[in-house]
């Protein structure tokens, strides 16, 4: 019975800021509806220990010598934003970053106009007290930058490229660890 009043409301010929306000009251309604819909945020602390538990005991390994080594530090501190280890670490975090770019639109005088910057990484997740590797993946992230004829200019946008996809590719590599606790925590 409700909703046929609210509808012959709606309808009916009535002020434009009256009928506003009975949409506006119409939407909120049908939201408290939505609210036992069974989310929950991947850092609640229910009964079993969340992602913040897990996260607190994660050491990330440092970057070594390698030839992507600004690649490799860039994600290191994009991932040491959110894990912070705390007490003697349970897991210990590698990441390996290849960067690749590749000019993808040229203008009228053959130059390179536009250019994707490609970041892929490789992680493994090693259990400490086993001894053995528990997880292991990939993930990747792409952006692309204008080239300008100015050598700094074009410096400045690779690097803020390499910045924009290492914070992408660790937020990506956090919910893959994030999918992989889950069934654990809660069996």
């Amino acid at each position: 019975m409700f909703p046929e009043k609210l509808l012959i409301l709606l309808f009916r010929r009535a002020h434009k800021y009256t009928r506003t306000i009975l949409i506006l009251c119409a939407i909120n309604l049908s939201g408290f509806g939505l609210s036992g819909c069974g989310f929950e945020p991947l850092y609640a602390e229910r009964s079993v220990p969340g992602l913040s538990a897990l996260f607190s005991k994660i050491q990330i390994q440092q970057p070594g010598n390698t030839p992507d080594n600004d690649l490799n530090r860039a994600v290191y501190n994009a991932l040491a934003k959110t894990l912070r280890s705390e007490g003697k670490p349970s897991y210990r975090l590698d990441v390996i970053a290849e960067g690749n770019k590749v000019g993808v639109l040229m203008d009228n005088n053959s130059r390179e106009a536009r250019t994707r910057f490609m970041l892929k990484a490789r992680y493994s997740l090693y259990d400490i007290a086993k001894g053995a590797y528990v997880t292991s993946g990939t993930a990747s992230a792409s952006t692309s930058f204008n080239v300008d004829l100015s050598e700094y200019a074009n410096l400045v946008a690779l690097e803020s490229a390499q910045s924009r996809t290492a914070k992408a590719v660790a937020e990506k590599i956090l919910l893959k660890l994030s999918g992989w606790q889950k069934p654990r925590a809660q069996s």
